[in-house]
Formats: structure tokens, C-alpha cells, sequence
């Protein structure tokens, strides 16, 4: 079964979106300041200019709709706080989980979490990989953010499930 070429076209966008993000913030000329603004924000709290600076100015695009904006605004934060490499295309977000040592009752409270409570559970995942310097696919963790229809919903667990079960270290 192959996913229709609409699928495939938007996953490659938010792909691209996401690596455009990653290189701005991760430029050598991008403002520490800006830099330092995003990662001192908390969801529930107004946006820090630095947000409509970085999508207005260096992403060259409109802002992104109103729905996303917390969503695209943790993955700046994430961006921010991880550092300037972080964003590894080819390592999934998975393994990069299991491979740092996410225990796995985390894993489960990230993926059934309540839309209220899901930010913060995502933000405490991304200071556990920041501690352990670990660099994956922001792509996932962006679809993890923007996917609100359950179905599809499932299928980014089902994916970031496989990717940590795939990496996980075997015990004894």
C-alpha cells in the first residue's frame, strides 16, 4: 500500500520547513538574544518576538496558522535549546529516545497524553535528549506536534514506537 503523492508532498514540505527552521536557528547569525528568548518560553505564556522575527524575517514566509503556532513555537524552543546540530534527518526521533535511555513508562505517558498536558511531556523529553546531546529527526517531532486527527495520530506513534522498540537496548 502506497501513500497517496499529496501525502508524500506535504511530508516532504514539512520536512523541508523543518530543516529551514533548524539551519536559521542554528546559524552563526542568528541573535544569541533571539536565541536565549525562545528557549526561556513556556507554553501558556505569549510568544517572544523573537518567534515572529525568526518566521517573518528568516523563514521568509507567513506565520503559521494560528492552530500550529504552539506546535511550530516548541519546535523552535526544542531547536533552541537542543543547539545548532540537533537536527539530524537521518536518526529517528526514536532511536535517538532508547539509544539516551527514555524509559519506556515515559514513552507511553508522552504518546497517551491529553492535548493539555502533551507540551509539557514533549518539553521534558527534549531537556532529557539536550542533557545527553542527542541529535534526530525534528521532522518527527514536528508531525508528533502538528498531527490532530487520531488516525494519523496513530500511525506518528505506531512510527516513534517502532523506531524506540528497533533501538532499544536488549537486556537479559
Amino acid at each position: 500500500m502506497t501513500e497517496p503523492a499529496h501525502t508524500s508532498a506535504k511530508e516532504s514540505s514539512l520536512a523541508a520547513t523543518v530543516g529551514r527552521l533548524a539551519q536559521r536557528i542554528g546559524a552563526a547569525h542568528f541573535s544569541n538574544g533571539d536565541r536565549a528568548a525562545l528557549r526561556r518560553w513556556a507554553p501558556g505564556q505569549p510568544l517572544p518576538l523573537a518567534f515572529y522575527r525568526l518566521w517573518l524575517r528568516q523563514m521568509d514566509g507567513e506565520l503559521p496558522a494560528e492552530a500550529n503556532t504552539e506546535a511550530w513555537m516548541l519546535l523552535a524552543w526544542s531547536l533552541a535549546t537542543l543547539g545548532a546540530d540537533a537536527h539530524a534527518p537521518e536518526r529517528p526521533w526514536g532511536q535517538a529516545l532508547a539509544e539516551s535511555g527514555f524509559a519506556e513508562g515515559r514513552l507511553e505517558r508522552l504518546l497517551s497524553a491529553p492535548a493539555d498536558v502533551r507540551p509539557d511531556l514533549f518539553m521534558a523529553a527534549m531537556r532529557f535528549l539536550a542533557a545527553r546531546g542527542e541529535r534526530f529527526d525534528f521532522a518527527e517531532a514536528a508531525r508528533f506536534l502538528l498531527t490532530t486527527d487520531e488516525g494519523k495520530r496513530e500511525h506518528v506513534h505506531r512510527r516513534l514506537a517502532q523506531a524506540f522498540y528497533r533501538h532499544l537496548p536488549k537486556t537479559d
